[in-house]
């Protein structure tokens, strides 16, 4: 048997296989004895039939249809006697059988690449510092009042804190109503940010049993706007709640005596909530520019691998495990795939800078989580740590915190102090 390699570029490969037919022989057995058990014979009982008869009759159908086998089996020998580090299953692209004499095929896969990650220290990341001021703090309480208003019916929107409640029938360019186009108690906040101005003007001052003739601009492209026949079935106005301690109970079930202890306690869970953003945000700086400063070679297969554990993570999220039947696959392949190429960048060059700096994660360094796991879950810490250290999750999670400090630590930092407005550096 003659074996050829051809480097096709620096993660695929080709080899390609010429085998003489007498070493074919032991495959092509293996497919005669495969096929005696299945083949019906007159005269003989279902997989009794002689060998050399089976031969005789059907040898060279056989030999034809177990050739993918064949070429299968000697791939795998292949990949295992080389110790080739594949990645995924090898495609068979080509195949030539001259029948008694030579068997000729290429099978293409992907490998590992080899690569040099040479710059990871010293690398220059942002890191945003989001403050905690009166701004924020006011908006937070904005945010709170929100979700706990309650509605007085009015008779007319004096002012943006109403809810309209409208009955619509949609218009042909005649200004006759569409048959199918009429939708009722259809709610319009009018301080709703997602509201378009335009809009928002056309409702104003709409009182109980007004029409108006309303249009609407969907997008930019929207030669002409929709008109609608809007009919005010309900005006309500938003009442927003009192900062009281009636008020303070509803938000936290802390006991809060004023507005001042309600404003700081507001402020401790923003700047846990903002810490947690500079870390993530740092965090993803951090890979971003790794994966910009080095040239990583990207197999197609871990790609596609990426994606489809994104699309089985989705159908974990919904009834019997099906997406819904407008979720488009192909699309969604399409517009995740450049996230995807990213995520595999970064996998590779992680693994890389752990194999340099030798990161791996010991004992010593799963105690602290097994001590703060055992009070967080009252569970005795003996047997969490039999259950911790036999967990790969937990040890992905500690190596990845490992190998982060480090980069982190041997990365030129610049805060950039986050404002309503803009980033100011420091």
């Amino acid at each position: 048997m003659e074996v050829k390699i051809n480097s096709i570029d620096k993660v695929k490969q080709e080899v390609e296989f010429e085998i003489p037919y007498s070493e074919l022989t032991p495959h092509f057995e293996k497919a005669l004895l495969k096929y005696k058990n299945k083949v019906n014979i007159p005269g003989f009982r279902k997989g009794k039939a002689p060998v050399s008869m089976i031969k005789k009759m059907y040898g060279d159908m056989i030999e034809q249809g177990s050739l993918e086998d064949v070429a299968n089996d000697v791939f795998k020998e292949y990949l295992k006697n080389n110790e080739v580090p594949i990645l995924g299953e090898g495609a068979l692209v080509d195949m030539d059988y001259q029948p008694k004499e030579l068997f000729k095929f290429k099978i293409t896969y992907e490998i590992k690449p080899e690569f040099e990650v040479t710059n990871y220290k010293g690398i220059d990341v942002n890191k945003t510092i989001y403050p905690v001021n009166d701004h924020s703090i006011d908006d937070e309480i904005k945010y709170l009042r929100s979700k706990h208003v309650t509605y007085e019916e009015a008779q007319i929107a004096e002012d943006n804190e109403h809810v309209l409640t409208l009955d619509i029938q949609k218009l042909d360019d005649a200004g006759m109503p569409v048959i199918g186009q009429h939708d009722k108690d259809i709610k319009f906040y009018l301080n709703d940010e997602q509201l378009s101005p335009d809009l928002k003007k056309q409702l104003e001052g709409m009182a109980v049993g007004d029409e108006r003739l309303l249009t609407v601009t969907a997008n930019e492209q929207q030669e002409k706007p929709d008109k609608y026949q809007a009919i005010a079935m309900k005006v309500e106005k938003v009442i927003y709640p009192e900062l009281t301690a009636e008020f303070f109970k509803k938000v936290y079930k802390d006991e809060i005596k004023d507005e001042a202890e309600f404003r700081n306690k507001i402020k401790e869970d923003l700047e846990k909530i903002y810490s947690n953003m500079t870390e993530q945000e740092l965090k993803n700086n951090v890979i971003s520019e790794l994966v910009k400063l080095n040239d990583v070679p990207v197999p197609d297969v871990l790609v596609e691998n990426v994606l489809n554990n994104n699309i089985e993570d989705m159908k974990t999220q919904h009834p019997k495990r099906e997406l819904p039947a407008d979720f488009n696959e192909a699309e969604y392949r399409k517009t995740r795939r450049a996230d995807a190429i990213m995520q595999v960048k970064w996998y590779l060059i992680r693994d890389k800078i752990m194999e340099a700096e030798k990161i791996e994660v010991t004992d010593e360094d799963i105690e602290p989580l097994i001590t703060e796991d055992a009070v967080k879950y009252n569970i005795p810490a003996d047997k969490l740590r039999n259950i911790y250290k036999e967990n790969p999750e937990v040890k992905y999670r500690l190596l990845d915190k490992k190998l982060m400090d480090f980069l982190i630590q041997n990365a030129n930092i610049k805060d950039v102090v986050h404002t309503h407005e803009h980033k100011i550096e420091t």
